[in-house]
């Protein structure tokens, strides 16, 4: 797109956009709603609060052929310095119901996509319900850990899916989709077409509730310990290789503390990159690529990223 048609189309956005439910931000920042606190603006940020306020919005969207793109709950994603181009759909206003259906022997906890992770541990932990421990200290909402298919080495997230309420971006309003019409793979989750989930419905078993709570205190202790704790970060930064771990390649390369601009490779732990203050997400970029190459120089091994890279760079 030039820069004249973006500019035509950022002006006409609020014209195109009126009579809408759901709230619209124009020209508003995107670093606050991500975990890195880093990135452009939005040309336009719709925050609906249910699912009639989601459906509007995409067939508006469609009908005045807006880009439309998803953004979670801002986990283990780098927004470009120049913002995103289009309408860009946070969940954050709604979307956080949260309830236990009994489905034969198993029960099944519904979440709405904008629900906390912590929350839906704590939640199931609370009610001695098991299958949801690979989410413990996962950062960001269900919406985000389902389309990273987020989880331990050993179990991943889609395991426990049994279905989602999604809207496709090519419209029809929201329904109702088995986990078998999804492929979940290695910190992705694959899906028909592009859309926005909604809610999840995970299908668990029953444990013990003092047992889940101990893990979960353990593991929160643990994470304390060995991840960064209380400043921006993105969470992993790099996929592990077949066989290796990403943090000890690059904490072996001696790149703990390598810092460009604002942004750091964690002295806690080398594969996540920490914001100390002012990070621009050019500063992340390029430490990406400093770790990158100095891996390659060092081990002979590619790293790949985890980190989703979303948006334009600035003028």
């Amino acid at each position: 797109m030039t820069g004249l048609a973006e500019e035509e189309m950022a002006l006409g956005l609020d014209l195109k956009l009126a009579g809408l439910a759901c709230e619209i931000r124009f020209g508003e920042r995107l670093a606050p709603y991500t975990t890195f606190q880093v990135g452009g603006p939005a040309d336009a940020l719709a925050l609906p609060k249910d699912e009639a306020e989601l459906a509007g919005l995409i067939a508006r969207c469609l009908a005045e052929g807006l880009p439309v793109s998803v953004l979670g709950g801002g986990a283990n994603t780098l927004v470009r310095d120049g913002g995103i181009h289009g309408v860009v759909v946070c969940l954050v206003n709604g979307f956080r119901q949260l309830g236990v259906a009994e489905e034969g022997e198993a029960p099944i906890v519904e979440a709405g996509a904008g629900v906390k992770i912590p929350q839906l541990v704590r939640f199931a932990a609370e009610r001695g319900l098991a299958g949801l421990e690979c989410l413990a200290g996962v950062p960001g909402t269900v919406g985000g850990a389902l389309a990273m298919n987020a989880g331990t080495a050993e179990r991943f997230v889609g395991e426990a899916v049994e279905s989602i309420r999604w809207a496709r971006l090519s419209g029809g309003g929201v329904e109702t989709l088995p986990a078998s019409a999804l492929a979940f793979v290695y910190r992705e989750a694959r899906f028909p077409e592009p859309g926005v989930v909604t809610a999840v419905r995970f299908r668990l078993s029953r444990g013990d509730a003092g047992a889940l709570r101990a893990y979960l205190k353990e593991n929160a202790a643990v994470r304390r310990e060995r991840q960064p704790w209380g400043v921006p970060c993105a969470g992993s930064i790099f996929r592990n290789p077949p066989g290796e771990r990403a943090g000890r390649l690059i904490e072996a390369a001696g790149l703990k503390g390598r810092r460009v601009g604002g942004a750091e490779v964690s002295r806690v732990h080398a594969n996540f990159l920490v914001n100390c203050g002012g990070a621009r997400a050019a500063d992340v970029m390029e430490l990406i690529e400093v770790v990158r190459a100095r891996v390659r120089e060092v081990h002979g091994l590619e790293l790949q990223l985890e980190l989703k890279i979303v948006g334009e760079d600035a003028a």
